[in-house]
């Protein structure tokens, strides 16, 4: 029989719900007490529209005004309930966690490390794993540094928190990692020392820096860029004054964007948005330039005259358009390696297209160097021999990747793939604990099954394997299920830092490393509360 909460539960209660929003929200501990104004402010109106939840828990019935507003002052919501409140969330959602990892039988990690604004090393840890409902992604843990970060330094921290919470290492499937020298040394890094303690373990240097790192450019493709940027620079960076008659000129002048950008090569995508900013620009830059007191103007404005260097500025923009658009394709939350793989392994494929486009002088996939130049003599070697040494350095990557193309083929259609062959023997590299025999038998049995295609059609890869019958296919499902909780890249451990930053920047006081990782776990969790049970088991101080 379930008791009826007091009036003092449910204000705590409503207190716990107010404190888990801010939180997921990245808000300050003190804007709890400007909730509550806000609260009183709408009861005040004769508006009785308080937020449902916060409602649901402080009455129980239609209260006059009075009440409502009696109950929710009642409400604990200063700044320093509202840190006690974050801590015991923050505690049972990682309880919920490390529960259902304990019951898994395999995970993925995720590790990436970097530096916060107050120069403190942060090895970010995230899982991915099946809970036999759904995959879920979480942020496992934050580890601050002291002194060096080296590889023997990484895995003893992560080997003592696998230690001191009950997690077994040697049940990690996939170690994906920035691909740092200390991550992946071939006798102290991470993933070789990891290795030494599950033999079964795939490392794998996240794909989407592997992307990044294909694109790099050199020669004269990158005096190119560096001219681009010494323009963007000139007119942004000189001084504020120039910078603000520039986009003063832009605004007369109705012009597209309001300003350039700023290229950074920590963020993936500043290249080509830059670039493509640069050529939108090309007119109200020259524009600009003629109008310049400054010597340096000239020089800038002789070089964006000049056609041949717009050509090979307008190449550059047309195909970083095409490599930001693969970046965004492999990043986000629940990618799994094999989404990204195909998305890699399909790029080469579009380079040809991309050649061929240049060849022919049509340049379809070119739209920018289409309308910049005025004939397809214009294509240099210098732009085809960057298409061919992309796809080069592609493939090279492609084919370092460990995991056998057939198993992923497996998973995201088992319907078509080919029995025959060494499908069964290829799982078994992947998964060693499985009967190839049994696994072969299972396959068959599935591929007999109309309304599990049917399924497969409907609901994707993920989500039907999710469904199928552990009991009856215990060997093929075990196989996807080790696929599908791989991580293919460290995004969400980068994603991670950004989080962490804007909490920092929004809390009006300083933080503890302990209680920045409570509001970074809240923020960024799948799970929700327990608050029914927090209160009734009585984890809560009912004080204000």
């Amino acid at each position: 029989m379930v008791r009826s909460f007091t009036a003092q539960e449910r204000a705590t209660a409503a207190s716990l719900r107010v404190s888990w929003i801010l939180a997921k929200k990245k808000r300050p501990f003190t804007d709890s007490e400007t909730v509550k104004d806000c609260m009183l402010a709408v009861v005040d109106s004769d508006a009785i529209t308080v937020a449902t939840l916060v409602v649901d828990e402080v009455i129980n019935d239609d209260k006059i005004k009075t009440s409502v507003a009696s109950a929710i002052k009642n409400v604990p919501l200063s700044d320093t309930s509202n840190i006690r409140r974050v801590e015991i969330l923050a505690a049972d959602v990682y309880e919920t966690l490390l529960g259902d990892l304990m019951k898994a039988d395999t995970m993925s990690i995720a590790v990436d490390e970097s530096t916060d604004k107050t120069d403190t090393a942060q090895l970010c840890i995230y899982v991915r794993f099946f809970d036999s409902k759904c995959f879920r992604e979480e942020l496992l843990c934050l580890l601050p540094l002291e002194g060096h970060t080296t590889g023997d330094i990484v895995f003893g921290k992560i080997s003592a928190f696998f230690k001191d919470n009950g997690l077994d290492m040697t049940r990690v499937c996939m170690l994906v990692t920035d691909g740092a020298p200390s991550m992946t040394g071939k006798v102290n890094g991470l993933a070789a020392r990891w290795s030494a303690v599950a033999p079964q373990l795939i490392s794998l240097h996240c794909i989407v820096h592997q992307a990044v790192l294909c694109a790099k450019l050199s020669g004269a493709l990158k005096t190119t860029m560096d001219n681009v940027m010494a323009t963007i620079n000139f007119i942004r960076s000189t001084s504020s004054l120039q910078h603000r008659l520039f986009r003063m000129l832009l605004s007369e002048l109705s012009a597209e964007h309001h300003d350039l950008l700023l290229h950074n090569d920590v963020r993936w995508l500043s290249k080509g948005k830059a670039l493509e900013r640069f050529c939108g620009l090309r007119e109200e830059i020259i524009t600009f330039l003629r109008s310049s007191k400054q010597k340096k103007a000239e020089t800038h404005l002789s070089r964006i005259l000049d056609d041949n260097f717009m050509a090979d500025a307008c190449f550059l923009c047309d195909i970083f358009k095409h490599l930001n658009d693969l970046n965004l394709a492999l990043q986000g939350r629940d990618k799994t390696v094999i989404d990204l793989v195909e998305h890699m392994r399909a790029f080469p494929v579009k380079l040809d297209l991309f050649a061929t486009d240049l060849s022919t002088g049509r340049m379809l996939h070119f739209p920018t160097l289409r309308k910049c130049i005025s004939s397809p003599a214009q294509i240099t070697d210098v732009m085809t021999d960057f298409i061919a040494r992309l796809k080069i350095n592609f493939a090279g990557r492609l084919d370092g990747l460990v995991l056998p193309t057939e198993v992923a083929v497996f998973v995201r259609d088992p319907f078509t793939v080919a029995i025959e062959g060494d499908l069964s023997a290829r799982a078994k590299q992947v998964v060693p604990s499985i009967d190839e025999g049994k696994f072969t038998l299972e396959l068959v049995d599935m591929r007999s099954s109309v309304t599990m295609a049917q399924e497969l059609r409907t609901n994707g890869p993920t989500m039907f394997w999710t469904d199928v019958n552990v009991h009856q296919f215990p060997n093929i499902k075990k196989v996807a299920i080790v696929m599908l909780s791989m991580f293919g890249s460290t995004y969400t451990c980068e994603s991670s830092f950004s989080h962490m930053n804007s909490i920092k920047s929004n809390s009006r006081c300083s933080l503890t490393d302990r209680t920045l990782h409570q509001c970074l776990r809240i923020a960024l969790t799948t799970y929700e509360p327990k608050v029914t049970a927090l209160v009734q088991n009585k984890k809560c101080h009912f004080s204000h």
